[in-house]
């Protein structure tokens, strides 16, 4: 039986219509994103003139060491940040943020700290398994202080949003139970923090 063109063309459409319908059928559902398995550290600082750098996560921060007034320190212009990155991993790690390249007198003579800490954008819901065991600093290349066990934010019952390693805060009394603020003398040079992550999965 021949059929008219006009039922060829609707009998077309009908098998386009199915094979279109069944495509949409097996398409495959989108995968939900991983998450990160990888954190940056960041060192961070104010000190009794309030040179600083903050939170990478608040209006302050920046690559350079800033004055009260959130201008570049003149004698610290050159002067740079070494992050880290934190990976989740079961293993123990050692990692590294540093400043390095001051001008004598860049903060060398500012009386001391005030707050002196490993930052990171570790989320605060991870910080049971962030497990960071020892902690040494390093002034002008030299071993001034290490930490066992250090205290990491954030404190029982505040809200924070991420995870950070305590060296020194003259206004956080659980870490003051450790290091005081005299503790670390005042770099020339170089200042670096280095910590071990026993286990962070």
């Amino acid at each position: 039986m021949k059929l008219s063109k006009a039922a060829k063309r609707v009998m077309s459409l009908a098998l386009a219509t199915a094979v279109t319908v069944g495509s949409v059928a097996v398409a495959p559902a989108p995968k939900k994103a991983d998450a990160a398995s990888k954190y940056t550290a960041y060192l961070c600082f104010a000190t009794k003139k309030w040179n600083h750098r903050n939170n990478h996560n608040d209006s302050g921060f920046s690559t350079k060491v800033l004055t009260e007034k959130k201008k570049v320190n003149a004698k610290a212009k050159k002067a740079k940040f070494k992050n880290a990155t934190v990976k989740m991993s079961k293993s123990s790690k050692t990692y590294t943020v540093s400043l390095t390249g001051l001008k004598s007198g860049a903060i060398s003579k500012d009386g001391g700290w005030n707050s002196l800490y490993v930052d990171t954008n570790i989320p605060a819901k991870y910080k049971k398994k962030f497990k960071v065991s020892k902690l040494t600093v390093k002034v002008d290349g030299k071993t001034v202080k290490t930490i066992k066990n250090p205290v990491i934010t954030p404190d029982p019952g505040a809200s924070d949003a991420y995870c950070q390693v305590l060296v020194i805060n003259t206004w956080n009394s659980r870490c003051n139970k450790r290091t005081n603020a005299t503790s670390v003398k005042m770099p020339k040079k170089s200042i670096s923090v280095s910590f071990t992550v026993k286990k962070f999965k």
